[in-house]
C-alpha cells in the first residue's frame, strides 16, 4: 500500500508541476494536456485507499464536478458562458463536499460549530470582507451569482471545520486545511478577474487549488486508514448492533 501511494503521490506531483508550469507560461495547449488529469489522478488515489466508507463514491462524484468545472474554465478566455457553466460546475461540487462533510463522521453527535456557533464569526468577517472587495467589479446578474458562490463556498470551509473531534485529530487538520486553500484560491480567481490583475495570478490559483484537492482527498481517505480509523470503524459498527 505504502509504495503504491508513494507511485500515486509522485504522479500527482508531476502533473501538479506541469500544470503550474502550465499556467506561469500561459500555455493553453500544456494547460488542455495536464490540467484534467489532476481530477482523475486524485479519484484514483481515494477509490484505492477508502474500499469500505460509505462515502467513497460520493467523494469522487464531487471530484467529477470539480473536474468538469476545471474543463469549462479552461475555455473561459473564449466566452464568457464557459465561465459560468464553470463556476456553476464547481458549485455542485462545493455542495457534494458539504454533504460528505456533514453527513460522515465517526462520531455520529453533532458537530463543533453546530455547539459552538460563535466560531462562525470569522468566516462571516472574511466572507463579507472578500465580497465587498470584488462588489465593485461586479454588475447584473454577476452580483447573484458571485454571491451564491461565495455563501456556497465558505459554508463548504464550514462544515470541514464542524467536523472537528468526528475523525481523527490529524486528517480533521489536512481536511480543514484544504478547505483553506480552496477559500483562498477561488478568492484569488475573483480579485484577479472582477477586481485588479494579479501577478502570477494563474501560478497562484491553481497551486492552491491544486494543493487545497489534494489535502480534502487526503484528510478523507487517511479517515478510513491508519489504526485510528480501523479502531473507529469497529467502534461504530459496535454502535450499530447496539441499535
Amino acid at each position: 500500500m505504502k509504495n503504491r501511494n508513494f507511485l500515486l503521490n509522485l504522479i500527482f506531483l508531476f502533473l501538479a508541476l506541469v500544470v503550474l508550469y502550465g499556467a506561469w507560461k500561459d500555455d493553453h495547449t500544456i494547460e488542455y494536456f495536464s490540467k484534467p488529469l489532476i481530477m482523475i489522478c486524485l479519484a484514483v488515489y481515494f477509490l484505492i485507499n477508502t474500499k469500505r466508507e460509505r462515502y467513497r463514491w460520493t467523494v469522487p462524484f464531487a471530484m467529477s464536478l470539480s473536474w468538469a468545472g476545471d474543463v469549462l474554465l479552461m475555455f473561459a478566455w473564449k466566452n464568457e458562458m464557459w465561465f459560468f457553466a464553470g463556476v456553476g460546475a464547481f458549485l455542485f461540487s462545493q455542495l457534494a463536499y458539504i454533504m460528505v462533510f456533514r453527513k460522515y463522521g465517526l462520531d455520529p453527535g453533532l458537530g463543533f460549530m453546530v455547539r459552538k456557533p460563535v466560531y462562525l464569526i470569522p468566516f462571516a468577517i472574511y466572507f463579507i470582507a472578500i465580497f465587498l472587495l470584488v462588489l465593485p467589479g461586479l454588475e447584473g446578474i454577476m452580483i447573484a451569482i458571485v454571491l451564491m458562490y461565495a455563501i456556497t463556498l465558505i459554508s463548504m470551509s464550514i462544515a470541514a471545520f464542524n467536523r472537528y473531534g468526528r475523525m481523527p485529530a490529524r486528517y480533521f487538520n489536512i481536511l480543514f486545511i484544504g478547505s483553506v486553500l480552496f477559500v483562498i484560491s477561488d478568492s484569488l480567481l475573483a480579485v484577479n478577474k472582477f477586481l485588479t490583475e494579479l501577478p502570477m495570478s494563474g501560478v497562484l490559483v491553481m497551486s492552491t487549488y491544486i494543493g487545497a484537492q489534494y489535502l480534502i482527498m487526503r484528510g478523507l481517505a487517511g479517515k478510513a486508514g491508519g489504526q485510528e480509523g480501523r479502531r473507529a470503524r469497529r467502534q461504530e459498527g459496535r454502535r450499530e448492533k447496539v441499535k
